[in-house]
């Protein structure tokens, strides 16, 4: 479903999720967030932000954004924390101060932390230091819930209060210093609009009886852990149209590979700003042409010739003398391979169970179960309530809501089996 508003945009819906929301939709003309003046606090002083944390620490709620820098270094940083409350909007430069005074108040159930995409903001945090997070609001998942297909925070804010948010600074440089103003002024606009859309979609939910899974959904979040950076020595074999190339072709993609990884190193840079996978690839196709002038090909520049130039020849070099590469191939037998196409099959069902429902509810699929979830299911085809709740991230309130429905749809079309 579609709404349109008075000034002639559109939000759009899953179908029937528009009946509740289209209230909240005000009619007046879009502003930027800086149009309304609303203030801030920059805090780059130790004793400024043990103020302030102490300050938050007795407040119901906390609003939080981060910024990190993974564009322009090889391993990111956090860099930026904004916070909004009651009469407080901050935003703290991380690399000036230690945060450590705030991982009490994460922990607070008493105090509501209200995230919009809270997951990656939380791999950020305990990336950063080990730290605990405990009652939070997810302004995206809750959107999510309610069948509102565009729920970044631009368009839900756009939407909802006519106010439009500067994208200018989205792939910034935040590890830089100093921070502009405009920089600091973009990066205060992202928390000030979570408590009025956390209040806004928390009621919407209750009202359809939702909160209880979201907020369920919620505590699943907390749970998240970052993925330890490692870098995969095979990797090269991922890139796409790797597998097209030849045993000597995958060899010399195997010494670009590793070498734009030191590379990218001792530059501090990430490895795709140092050479592009394509030109790595298009190298490995014709490494003769390549050590006999590089400059031919696309996406070596100057630059690339003059800052990388001397390490891609030895990588071809090396490439070229050392054995072919042969892609391991591992045997598997008609049983198992059996099996992979069955569990296949049946993830591709629950699929289509979790559109339905989705559909049903008025309520995006992810929102119903995850597919690393649904992926949990088919691989363990539980056949009774206690089998399920021992599905790892189901939980029990998504038991509750869809367990029998789950173990019939299972029972119909694979016999539970």
């Amino acid at each position: 479903m579609i709404a349109t508003q008075s000034n002639g945009k559109q939000l759009k819906f899953m179908p029937g999720a528009a009946a509740g929301l289209r209230g909240l939709l005000l009619p007046s003309v879009a502003l930027r967030c800086y149009d309304y003046g609303m203030s801030y606090t920059f805090i780059d002083k130790q004793e400024d932000f043990n103020e302030l944390s102490g300050k938050l620490a007795k407040h119901k709620y906390i609003a939080i954004d981060t910024e990190s820098n993974s564009l322009y270094v090889y391993k990111e940083k956090f860099c930026l924390m904004q916070l909004s409350s009651e009469h407080i909007n901050a935003v703290v430069d991380t690399l000036a101060v230690d945060i450590k005074p705030m991982l009490p108040v994460f922990a607070d159930p008493a105090v509501e932390k209200i995230f919009h995409s809270a997951d990656s903001d939380i791999r950020v945090f305990k990336a950063a230091m080990g730290c605990t997070f405990v009652n939070i609001f997810d302004v995206m998942v809750a959107a999510k819930y309610l069948g509102v297909i565009k729920c970044g925070l631009d368009n839900m804010v756009k939407e909802f209060f006519k106010v439009e948010l500067n994208k200018k600074f989205q792939k910034a440089d935040w590890g830089r210093r100093p921070l502009t103003k405009e920089m600091l002024d973009y990066a205060s606009c992202d928390t000030i609009y979570l408590k009025r859309l956390r209040d806004l979609l928390g009621a919407e939910l209750e009202k359809k009886g939702r909160l209880p899974d979201a907020t369920a959904q919620f505590a699943q979040i907390c749970k998240i852990e970052p993925t330890p950076m490692r870098f995969d020595e095979t990797g090269f074999l991922t890139l796409k149209g790797a597998r097209q190339l030849n045993g000597r072709g995958l060899a010399v993609l195997r010494e670009l590979y590793l070498a734009r990884e030191v590379a990218a190193i001792k530059r501090n840079t990430p490895p795709f700003k140092i050479i592009s996978e394509d030109l790595i690839l298009r190298l490995s196709v014709a490494p003769r042409e390549g050590l006999h002038n590089l400059s031919i090909f696309k996406g070596v520049s100057g630059y690339v010739l003059a800052n990388h130039g001397a390490w891609i020849r030895e990588a071809l070099q090396k490439g070229l003398k050392a054995p072919e590469y042969n892609v391991p191939r591992r045997e598997i037998s008609r049983e198992k391979r059996a099996y992979f196409e069955t569990v296949k099959t049946r993830f591709k069902n629950l699929k289509l169970w979790r559109k339905e429902t989705a559909i049903r509810r008025n309520m995006l699929p992810e929102a119903i179960l995850g597919n690393d979830v649904l992926e949990r299911v088919a691989l363990s085809l539980p056949r009774t309530i206690e089998e399920m709740q021992a599905i790892r991230g189901l939980g029990a309130e998504k038991v509750s809501l869809y367990g029998l429905e789950l173990l019939e749809f299972i029972k119909k079309h694979h016999g539970g089996k």
